[in-house]
């Protein structure tokens, strides 16, 4: 009777009812409404020819005199447009991505990860078992990060549509009707812009030049990011060294 209730004393005590999420707070609900907007607008001139063409008019009020040249420089257009965009989605789904949560996720998540792998190798069901509703837990916690790609999405998505519908009028119209549709590549002396290779040649350019920029903006942002929260901590100071570096 004695080792009966010693085992019971043992036992772990039960756990109460997981804490309800606070409500979203006015700010959260308007940010929430505004992406969804956002969302349903892009949508909207993706699918709708004319709504697309309007905005691509809009924005060429502000993208003409800046970026178009005339159509004199359709290269160097492209360029710079790749250039503004790749840096505008860049910074604003790096100010909307939280660095340091989303790290610390990643880390939990594969430890939670590597000790099931080692409890089923060892055909430790009830340990698997206990792992899992851990986890579960763990993720409800983290439930905000998974949230985030649909949040970039529909902050950048109407901003995409509307670049790529002005630069596809660019293309159609102002380089058509200045006779300017060739360029110069390592690969071609020749190359014509409304030369369709899966995806038309002027979008095989303008991701040839903007997406190598976006991975080292998006690695330069990240880096000046952690350095100075580990500067704020005091783990980093001006004097230390990189390979001290925790």
């Amino acid at each position: 009777m004695v080792k009966g209730s010693e085992d019971e004393d043992k036992k772990p005590p039960a756990r109460g009812p997981m804490p309800m999420r606070p409500p979203p707070t006015l700010r959260q609900s308007l940010t929430r409404f505004l992406l969804i907007f956002l969302g349903i607008l892009a949508l909207y001139a993706m699918f709708v020819q004319e709504a697309g063409t309007a905005f691509s008019q809009a924005a060429g009020v502000v993208l003409d005199p800046l970026l178009g040249f005339g159509g004199r420089y359709p290269v160097i257009t492209i360029l710079l447009a790749g250039l503004l965009m790749t840096t505008v989605s860049s910074v604003l789904r790096h100010f909307m991505t939280p660095w340091i949560r989303m790290a610390r996720m990643n880390k939990i998540m594969g430890a939670f990860q590597k000790e099931s792998m080692e409890a089923l190798r060892k055909g430790n069901t009830n340990k698997v078992e206990k792992l899992r509703e851990k986890r579960q837990e763990m993720m409800s916690e983290f439930s905000d990060i998974q949230m985030v790609s649909f949040k970039q999405m529909a902050a950048t998505l109407l901003m995409f549509v509307v670049f790529f519908a002005w630069l596809r009028g660019f293309v159609d119209l102002t380089l058509a009707q200045g006779g300017n549709l060739f360029f110069a590549v390592p690969w071609s002396a020749n190359a014509y812009f409304s030369d369709t290779y899966v995806f038309p040649s002027w979008v095989l350019l303008y991701s040839l030049l903007a997406l190598p920029f976006g991975q080292v903006l998006q690695r330069v942002l990240k880096y000046f990011t952690f350095r100075r929260r580990l500067q704020e901590r005091g783990v980093l100071t001006e004097t230390t060294a990189p390979e001290d570096v925790p």
